[in-house]
């Protein structure tokens, strides 16, 4: 006698479609050089006068300058 295997069917996923499509994160790195030692103090000034992280104050600065160059108000 065979035996039927009860067939059951394939739960659906309770992630959207666009879970899948997202960019992948990008990463991007500045580089300095020997001579750049001004920069690198400016720019823990600025995280201290802001009372921001290194990411956090770059990405304020980017949109602050972006405001002023593009009349764009992001912030």
């Amino acid at each position: 006698m065979t035996q039927a295997i009860p067939k059951t069917e394939t739960t659906k996923s309770k992630c959207s479609q666009n879970t899948f499509n997202k960019d992948p994160l990008v990463k991007r790195h500045v580089s300095y050089g020997r001579r750049d030692t001004h920069i690198k103090d400016a720019e823990e000034r600025l995280m201290s006068k802001y009372h921001m992280g290194y990411s956090q104050l770059h990405k304020y600065l980017v949109l602050k300058e972006g405001n002023n160059q593009f009349s764009t108000p992001f912030l």
